[in-house]
């Protein structure tokens, strides 16, 4: 074992949110009930996104600490992106695992899986994720989707909605770019810009679960499209993630950045 690893004796698990009342209590059940990996300190962490429902009163019933951040000062080009930099700076933890809310079910061991992949040269790295909605129609789709990314010709990129990563390298890359959106991708292109490497863990599998609506997947990917062009991705690569996801309206969002 490398000494760096020797010297990590904290994880902090954030989980931030913004109205999760109807997620979180399932959410925070699974990240509970995981392993530690060794004798390493855990400590969970809510970071509540001018949250108006009763998300906050959830968290705290279960006992998980939470931040409140009751402003969006607009320098980032998301809320997201700018709680996310607002939770890893009140932490002190060697390591980050970053979860989204509406992550429902998670092995026990998915730390313990994922921990030995993160080395000097990967520096982020998730699992895989798999999605599912209440309406059985739309489960359709998303099998279909896992279906056909099966056959993407271009090496799978790691999901931000399960990740993990060193504090140090965040701060090495100077946290991600205020201007841009997604942030995992937005990390993941100045972690590759350091000369590093991001990885996805395809053995290791949590469950995404949400009510989802046929706008809003629709909304989101087009989003995706234009934040992946305003990053500087290459039209071909979107047009194949767009494919090879299954992400139709990826393409239309980049698109429509371009000519706009």
């Amino acid at each position: 074992m490398c000494e760096d690893k020797k010297k990590m004796s904290k994880l902090t698990i954030i989980v931030p949110v913004h109205n999760e009342e109807k997620l979180i209590a399932t959410c925070l059940d699974s990240l509970l009930g995981l392993d530690p990996p060794g004798k390493m300190l855990v400590e969970y962490l809510v970071l509540l996104d001018r949250c108006t429902d009763r998300t906050k009163e959830i968290v705290e019933s279960v006992g998980v600490p939470v931040i409140e951040k009751n402003f969006f000062r607009g320098d980032f080009a998301t809320p997201l992106n700018e709680a996310v930099d607002y939770a890893i700076k009140n932490t002190d933890s060697d390591l980050i695992l970053l979860c989204d809310a509406d992550i429902q079910e998670v092995p026990r061991d998915a730390i313990v899986r994922l921990l030995p992949h993160l080395t000097d040269e990967v520096r982020r790295v998730s699992s895989e994720v798999r999605t599912r909605a209440e309406k059985w129609w739309i489960n359709i789709f998303f099998l279909a989707k896992e279906i056909n990314s099966k056959m993407n010709p271009l090496e799978k990129e790691p999901h931000g909605a399960f990740q993990l990563f060193k504090r140090e390298t965040y701060e090495k890359v100077g946290g991600v770019d205020p201007t841009k959106g997604s942030f995992d991708t937005n990390f993941d292109l100045k972690i590759k810009a350091g000369g590093w490497k991001v990885k996805i863990i395809t053995d290791v599998v949590v469950t995404q679960k949400r009510d989802y609506q046929l706008k809003n997947l629709i909304k989101n990917q087009i989003e995706t499209g234009r934040v992946r062009r305003q990053l500087g991705i290459s039209f071909i690569r979107t047009l194949l993630h767009s494919v090879f996801r299954g992400r139709f309206f990826v393409i239309c969002g980049y698109l429509k950045e371009l000519w706009s």
